[in-house]
């Protein structure tokens, strides 16, 4: 029994910190008392946006800026241990990734892809966490036989439910074939995918406070039912609105939790707090630039589909392709 007199061991990522810090990071964005961006972003999103939004929505991308530097850094220190042939294969197959993103960014426009990206995202999110918690939801699945089978199987799909949720959500918020005058069947679906995450573990791991993804799952199906039934008074401001918070948050949290994580398992002296406010800052202010056209037009132009909050979701969805990519393809350069 731990002693109150004990320090709490806390997961790596410090998810409490981040939290906190979230929370704060919201705010901010909502309540700063400048633009930071001019207009919206054309066909991402149909409907007003407003200022307070845009300049949550900015924040996040530019915050996510500097979230890529870090990222790309620390991908670099892990490939360049590799031979020769196995990095420019990386690297190949990265940029390969990128041309065929912008391709289906084109192909399907920029509101669907970006709303893909975002629930990819959640994905991304998920397998962090369970990295910065050192906690897998499979743990205790490695038995052998039927039972051990049913374990291994329940864990996959827990790790599934956020994503799940987070994609019905975001099919209620923007009523995707008119499911908000279908109540019955919003009520239906909302339950049945409840029962489902409940009974594949979600149960289970909430009673022993094993892991947190099923309250997340289950967050995100209350809200369905919450914004499904609200939504005929909502205006389309307030529709984004309670969307980019969700982005927001969840982007927050995962920079946060990565930058502790990161510091506490290497203690990279770039990972301290002052040289992650100045990447940040740094970012923010090209970002807040490009956004309010004080460079030459010849430069803008340039960088606009790098840091124009338009271009957001292709490099996010190019950093988790990247990032998916780099665990399998170490373990088969070592195998070699």
């Amino acid at each position: 029994m731990t002693s109150v007199y004990e320090k709490p061991k806390q997961a790596s990522s410090h998810p409490w910190l981040a939290l906190g810090l979230t929370f704060l990071l919201l705010g901010l964005g909502y309540g700063l008392p400048f633009v930071l961006v001019r207009t919206a972003p054309a066909g991402l999103w149909q409907g007003k946006v407003a200022p307070e939004i845009l300049n949550l929505y900015a924040l996040t991308a530019f915050a996510g800026w500097a979230h890529f530097v870090f990222a790309w850094r620390g991908q670099w220190a892990a490939i360049r241990r590799l031979r020769t042939n196995w990095r420019v294969g990386y690297f190949g197959i990265v940029v390969a990734a990128l041309g065929a993103l912008i391709g289906l960014r084109s192909w399907l426009g920029v509101g669907l892809f970006s709303a893909l990206a975002w629930i990819w995202f959640i994905g991304h999110f998920v397998k962090a966490e369970v990295v910065f918690s050192g906690v897998s939801p499979a743990a205790g699945g490695n038995s052998s036989g039927w039972h051990g089978f049913r374990q291994r199987v329940a864990a996959r799909f827990t790790s599934g439910q956020p994503v799940v949720a987070f994609a019905w959500l975001s099919l209620v918020l923007f009523d995707v074939g008119n499911i908000q005058e279908h109540r019955w069947m919003l009520f239906t679906g909302c339950l049945i995918l409840g029962g489902l995450m409940l009974a594949a573990g979600g149960w289970a791991q909430l009673s022993e406070g094993s892991h947190r993804l099923p309250l997340v799952a289950l967050f995100f199906l209350g809200e369905s039912l919450v914004w499904g039934t609200y939504g005929p008074y909502m205006t389309p401001a307030f529709r984004i609105g309670v969307y980019v918070f969700h982005v927001a948050g969840a982007s927050f949290f995962h920079y946060l939790g990565s930058y502790f994580f990161g510091r506490e398992r290497t203690g990279d002296r770039w990972l301290g707090l002052w040289s992650i406010l100045a990447v940040n800052l740094g970012m923010i202010f090209l970002g807040w630039a490009v956004a309010a056209a004080w460079l030459p037009l010849g430069v803008e132009v340039a960088l606009s589909p790098v840091l124009g909050i338009g271009w957001f979701t292709l490099w996010v969805a190019l950093h988790q392709a990247a990032s998916d990519l780099l665990p399998a393809w170490k373990r088969a350069a070592l195998r070699s």
